[in-house]
């Protein structure tokens, strides 16, 4: 492994230090990291020659963006070096002074590094553990660390590489093709990975654009995302969804709902009726409730229920992406949750499968549908299937087509 202090270093740490493409996985994965082995606070810092970088952080408020020299961290040493460090009571440790300052000026006592490499095998950051209070922690538990880390990296890359496309288009412009129909749904198939069995469709918004062609969500989106003309799209994709699935069987339409609705009472009421009024009978729609703002739960869940009082199911949408409280999985009055393709990606690393194992298991519990998304080759079926996972659906099984095609037992296509 590289980890030299060098100019490479510092350049590769670079590419992830911008907080407007950091993904709400990484807080996900912080969380589920701390509570694996009962510490209160778990941050992702990316390190470059002259500061530290809080990226994500898990246990601690305010902490999120703040930048701090490098010589005044203690992560500095775990990038240099390459290696975890362990340091079990901070008021009581031989170790060099300049490392326990930092620690002791917060008042913490027990600290984990461990160490984050780039795609250059350069050290760029740290997932850092730490307490007010003295933890134990044994090798097994250092071995999970490290797991947990190897999660974080494919995140960060995955992040690394994901176009940043927001504001290409005008707002006029979006409103003109939503206007002239060009914004509207294409459907996915949601399968059994196991026998490729239909149960239902999910309605992906897309933009025939007049001289761009197909453009994804996450070319227009984004110039919307804060602005009334998100309810436009949203209401224009579920009803045509709707009016599409009406003739079929008693197949169930997923539509992608933006979290921001709920609490805003005009936004709602307008869901409200289209829910009630649309072509198919609500019990054959369900509701994705897409990342939003923070939300508050009350009304988050009042708006939750009146939803589900019309028939319609709710489920939260890129579960370990957005809303990474997992608290709202048990205390939000939903049908099921989606989980996110930042997490597949991993299918069959221990790590990843023991997560997406507990997951399962809470759904199956709970009477919750789960289903996991992003699935685009034959390892990932192999592992769902593995991890008794009911429900998938990704490239591996349908393309997105402008019309809701059934698939065959035993199709397969090859995503284009």
């Amino acid at each position: 492994m590289m980890n030299d202090r060098s100019s490479s270093r510092g350049g590769n740490a670079a590419n992830y230090v911008d907080p407007k493409a950091v993904s709400a996985a990484l807080t996900t994965t912080l969380e589920l990291a701390a509570r694996a082995v009962d510490f209160s606070m778990a941050i992702l810092h990316i390190l470059d020659d002259e500061n530290q970088y809080v990226l994500a952080a898990h246990g601690v408020r305010g902490l999120t963006g703040t930048v701090t020299p490098r010589q005044n961290t203690t992560c500095r040493e775990v990038v240099d070096t390459g290696r975890p460090l362990v340091i079990a009571d901070a008021t009581n440790s031989t170790i060099n002074e300049s490392l326990l300052d930092p620690l002791r000026k917060a008042g913490l006592r027990t600290y984990v590094g461990v160490p984050l490499f780039s795609r250059e095998h350069t050290a760029i950051g740290t997932l850092c553990l730490t307490d007010t209070e003295v933890r134990e922690l044994d090798v097994d538990d250092l071995t999970l660390l490290q797991k947990y880390a190897r999660v974080l990296e494919e995140q960060l890359e995955l992040q690394r590489d994901r176009e940043v496309t927001a504001g290409v288009y005008p707002l006029d412009e979006i409103i003109t093709g939503l206007q002239r129909g060009e914004i509207r749904p294409y459907f996915q198939a949601i399968v059994d990975p196991r026998t490729r069995r239909m149960h239902g469709y999910e309605a992906l918004c897309r933009w025939m654009h007049p001289t761009d062609g197909l453009l994804p969500p996450s070319r227009f989106l984004p110039a919307v995302r804060d602005t009334d003309i998100m309810l436009d799209i949203d209401l224009s994709v579920m009803r045509t969804a709707m009016t599409v699935m009406a003739g079929s069987s008693d197949t169930v339409v997923h539509v992608n709902v933006d979290g921001a609705h709920l609490i805003r009472p005009a936004r709602l009421h307008l869901l409200l009726d289209a829910v009630a009024e649309g072509a198919l009978p609500a019990e054959r729609l369900c509701l994705e409730l897409v990342e939003s703002a923070t939300l508050d739960d009350t009304e988050a869940i009042e708006a939750i229920s009146a939803l589900r009082a019309l028939g319609t199911h709710i489920v939260i949408d890129d579960v370990g992406r957005g809303w990474s409280s997992l608290s709202r999985m048990i205390t939000w009055p939903i049908d099921g949750f989606k989980i996110d393709a930042s997490l597949t990606a991993g299918l069959g690393t221990d790590v990843v499968d023991h997560l997406l194992s507990g997951l399962i298991s809470h759904a199956s519990a709970n009477n919750l549908s789960v289903i996991a998304e992003g699935i685009e080759t034959p390892e990932q079926v192999t592992s769902l299937i593995a991890l008794h996972c009911p429900l998938a659906q990704g490239y591996h099984f349908q393309v997105p087509q402008p019309y809701p095609i059934a698939l065959r037992a035993g199709d397969v296509t090859e995503r284009i």
